[in-house]
């Protein structure tokens, strides 16, 4: 999570079934969009958020970055699976050359598993009143190591350099407009793989969960494939209709236990909308179904509307590039370095 600030990088996310980079250039608060691009995944390469067969991936990351015309070779890589803790804690306020021994000592007690068998960072992000007393309150997250193999060996095989290895799923708070950073909102990002659901108050993180509701899942119930999914044809049957139905069910069930767990905390804002975004986004009806559902209001939000140029050309400016959000994340926390 601390990574020197570039004038150009790449965001990459490996998703089940499929690859992504955005490149940008300039600074967090001016990004410009360089390029944008994809390339598939073979079955299996990619399950559940880690990396299976890293040759293959490596192999199509080679392909993603000269069909993508992708100049730049250093990438900020966003990573989000059950090997990821992301936990949040509190510590008494102490002087800076004190914090980093007093959040690894603090740590050992919140993570479920040895800090010697993970690559665990931090962040500060606020400091509350407890007691009468001022305290930390703390961002921790911890990789295991054996799960970043898998990602840095299919890096090395695309002669890729690895600048950092960020959470998937916090690269979110980077694509939210001026007006959300204002308020309570959830970001709902659904994916091929593995979904993710990030709480943010007034600008700072608050919750990152990992959810089951998936594309995957969803090709599955209709039997088709993963690419097919998006394609209205395939819902024009009873039984299709149906299985949607059942599927955004449990999108609407996974939302709501998640804003239910953040609400039941203490010291939290009443979420005040829901930002939905990921390839899932371009589903017909799903949001408005999670609307009318949580009874909160539901925006599909570009995530290049902070950069500068998106609007200007083609890329970056039309529905696909909801499938881009956390890439669009990752690239801007590049370039802001911090």
């Amino acid at each position: 999570m601390k990574i020197t600030g570039a004038n150009k990088t790449v965001g990459l996310e490996i998703d089940t079934g499929i690859a992504r980079a955005v490149e940008a250039a300039g600074s967090a608060g001016k990004p410009k969009l360089v390029n944008m691009a994809a390339v598939e995944l073979a079955p299996g390469a990619v399950e559940e958020g880690m990396v299976v067969n890293p040759k293959e991936v490596g192999e199509a990351l080679l392909e993603l970055w000269s069909s993508g015309e992708i100049r730049h070779r250093r990438v900020l890589l966003g990573g989000a699976n059950q090997a990821v803790l992301v936990r949040y804690t509190t510590i008494p306020k102490v002087p800076a050359n004190k914090l980093d021994n007093v959040i690894r000592f603090q740590a050992q007690e919140s993570l479920p598993i040895p800090l010697e068998s993970v690559v665990m960072d931090y962040q500060v992000i606020g400091e509350v009143e407890e007691e009468g007393k001022t305290v930390l309150e703390v961002l921790l997250v911890a990789a295991r190591r054996d799960m970043l193999d898998g990602f840095l060996e299919a890096l090395t095989i695309a002669r890729l350099e690895p600048v950092d290895i960020d959470v998937s799923t916090l690269a979110l708070m980077q694509t939210l407009p001026a007006k959300a950073r204002d308020r309570s909102v959830a970001i709902v990002n659904i994916a091929n793989g593995l979904g993710n659901i990030l709480v943010a108050d007034y600008g700072r993180p608050r919750m990152a969960r990992l959810v089951s509701c998936n594309l995957k899942d969803l090709a599955e119930r209709l039997g088709c494939s993963l690419e097919e999914v998006l394609d209205e044809r395939v819902y024009h049957s009873d039984a299709a209709l149906s299985e949607f139905a059942n599927w955004a069910d449990t999108v609407i069930s996974e939302t709501r236990a998640s804003i239910s767990y953040y609400q039941s905390q203490s010291n939290t804002s009443e979420l005040e909308a829901i930002v939905l975004n990921g390839r899932g986004g371009r589903l017909k009806g799903i949001a408005v179904s999670l609307e009318e559902a949580l009874e909160l209001p539901v925006r599909i939000v570009n995530p290049f509307a902070l950069y500068t140029n998106a609007n200007k050309n083609n890329l970056g400016s039309g529905i696909e590039a909801v499938e881009y959000a956390i890439c669009a994340g990752l690239a801007r926390r590049g370039l802001e370095g911090s």
